[in-house]
């Protein structure tokens, strides 16, 4: 059987998208499939799958080359290229894989052997699609997504998690999660994210800290994926801990502001993506063109409280 190598996206939520189709395909035609991780994200991959790694090492020189020597003693017929940067192609260019299949932007064409066009990266067609077209198996829609079981810590099975942090920028930021906690009263709320949303943490936390556990900062990625996995229900902003609770079957409320649903909706049927009519949305920026981010600001907390509300209660997503 042909031996592949994946290199996968280094950002974790396209990671989890990603490894839903690989997963798949992996079930399907049963292919003997290795993934090129960056090394933050090993841990859980490992965690989520049982597929063979190779450290995408590559700070220096020297990393890049025991990297490409670690591919090519790997004995792969075909390299599939998910992220859209040229330093993925050229790492498979230089990997002598006979195979490189692709989407063809940033330059790339001439590194790889099958070159899909650049138009297929287009944001109304969920990743996931353009992600099967590049793995050469059946696109299925994300609500068709069963999650990924883990062990998981029985103290969090009745907690709300709330990810109010996006390392993509404000764009991203929903600025209302204080307001929503005070209107999800009697509910154990977990607070995950990295160390960047200590102060958000913080005002979340302050009016409810009796029922209120601030985790921001203080635990991994693995540590959280179980936490995530436990939980009731997660409301986060379109970001990776969003997209990992997709991966892992939890409901999710997920919150839109510059980015659309449409192209990076969370995985599984349990899923509400709030996002407002908003004249200059999506326009996929960091941060908002106009400085007043109504694409954020005008979704209300009361909203996004009645749509948890409706999840926690069995509704209708």
């Amino acid at each position: 059987m042909p031996r592949t190598l994946v290199i996968m996206p280094n950002w974790i939520g396209d990671f989890a998208l990603a490894l839903s189709v690989v997963s798949r395909k992996a079930a399907i035609d049963g292919a003997d499939s290795t993934l090129l991780v960056a090394p933050p994200l090993i841990p859980l991959c490992t965690l989520l799958c049982g597929f063979a790694v190779i450290p995408y090492k590559r700070k220096t020189k020297a990393e890049f080359r025991a990297t490409l020597s670690a591919i090519k003693s790997g004995g792969f017929n075909t390299v599939y290229v998910l992220p859209p940067s040229f330093s993925s192609a050229w790492c498979a260019f230089r990997s002598n894989i006979p195979r490189r299949r692709g989407i063809s932007r940033e330059l790339r064409g001439r590194l790889l052997t099958d070159a899909l066009p650049g138009s297929l990266r287009g944001t109304d067609q969920h990743l996931t699609y353009e992600y099967a077209l590049v793995l050469e198996t059946n696109y299925n829609p994300p609500e068709y997504w069963q999650g990924a079981a883990i062990d998981t810590p029985h103290r969090y099975a009745d907690a709300i998690v709330l990810c109010p942090g996006s390392l993509y920028g404000p764009a991203k930021r929903w600025p209302w999660f204080k307001q929503l906690a005070q209107l999800l009263p009697g509910k154990k709320i977990v607070l995950l994210g990295g160390a960047g949303d200590k102060d958000t943490g913080e005002s979340i936390e302050a009016p409810a800290a009796a029922r209120i556990e601030n985790l921001i900062g203080k635990t991994s990625l693995i540590d959280a994926a179980a936490i995530i996995a436990a939980a009731r229900l997660v409301i986060s902003n379109d970001s990776g801990l969003m997209h990992l609770a997709g991966f892992l079957g939890t409901p999710v409320v997920g919150i839109f502001g510059s980015t659309s649903p449409k192209w990076t909706r969370p995985l599984g049927k349990r899923v509400v993506c709030a996002k407002i009519k908003c004249d200059c949305s999506p326009c996929f920026k960091r941060t908002c063109t106009y400085g007043h981010y109504n694409c954020l600001k005008n979704l209300s907390a009361d909203y996004v409280a009645s749509a948890a509300e409706n999840l926690l209660r069995g509704g209708r997503p």
